[in-house]
């Protein structure tokens, strides 16, 4: 499947999302499969899809369980490349004596592109994860695109710093459930607020679970919504993105002309 130079079709995948990698693997295979019957380029699935996410499951992973952790990562890896499709899957990833948790993008060939490991974490994050400390940028095609988890919403340094790297499309899984409901026009907000300070497309996937934060949705870079999941439910959202509506947009016009040329985290 070829990505046309201006436009981009995708999907925020809202899925269950439990501790067992088996189940969860599942459940990604057979959302790839419809989005690949739907002509979706790019799915994005939501923050630790594939393991769980350890604060909310109350314990942290063995490292003993990587290797199953790999071998699910290469199934999903081997599907990409059957189906052609592009993927934004989360899951907790062992490296340097530590937990990460993160965003890994495969492209149609099957390769891992890069990953994005989570910056900003919550204090229940770093009971279970280390840190990471950069923001990357992959090609999809012609169009640049940059990767964010969750709890990143809240913090503009790191949209900042994808803009800067000529971002277009911002990719961002979620796992917000279980309570503190309060924050359902918070992050909402906040994720249509990157989107028209940053001028770029938002595609958000969160889990699909009781008494969730947010839903899954995608966001113009007006910050208006194309797309959004219906709340507790699983489903997938699609949408057809006009990239020629990033490179009009009058925020990014503003910020490489007032910007461009200082130096910012990458």
């Amino acid at each position: 499947m070829t990505t046309a130079q201006n436009t981009l079709r995708v999907a925020a995948v809202q899925m269950p999302v439990n501790d067992q990698v088996e189940e969860n693997l599942e459940h990604v295979l057979r959302a790839m499969r419809r989005c690949a019957e739907d002509r979706v380029e790019l799915a994005v699935f939501p923050e630790t899809a594939l393991t769980g996410y350890s604060p909310s499951i109350g314990h942290g992973r063995d490292p003993e369980d990587w290797p199953t952790v790999q071998q699910a990562l290469e199934r999903v890896a081997e599907a990409a490349k059957e189906m052609g499709l592009w993927v934004a899957l989360g899951t907790e990833a062992w490296q340097d004596d530590h937990w990460r948790n993160r965003l890994c993008i495969y492209g149609p060939d099957g390769e891992e592109i890069t990953h994005y490991d989570k910056v900003h974490l919550m204090d229940a994050d770093t009971r279970f994860y280390e840190p990471g400390d950069r923001y990357p940028v992959f090609l999809l095609g012609d169009i640049v695109v940059g990767l964010q988890i969750c709890y990143d919403a809240r913090f503009p340094e790191g949209y900042r710093a994808l803009l800067h790297q000529g971002a277009q499309v911002i990719v961002q899984g979620f796992y917000g459930a279980g309570g503190d409901t309060w924050k359902v026009p918070v992050l909402a907000a906040h994720l249509r607020s990157r989107a028209a300070e940053s001028g770029c497309f938002v595609v958000a996937a969160n889990v699909a679970a009781p008494l969730q934060i947010m839903v899954s949705q995608i966001v113009d870079p007006l910050g208006l919504l194309l797309a959004q999941a219906n709340q507790d439910h699983a489903e997938i959202i699609t949408a057809d993105l006009d990239l020629q509506r990033v490179d009009q947009s009058e925020i990014r016009r503003n910020y490489w002309t007032r910007f461009e040329g200082r130096t910012l985290s990458s």
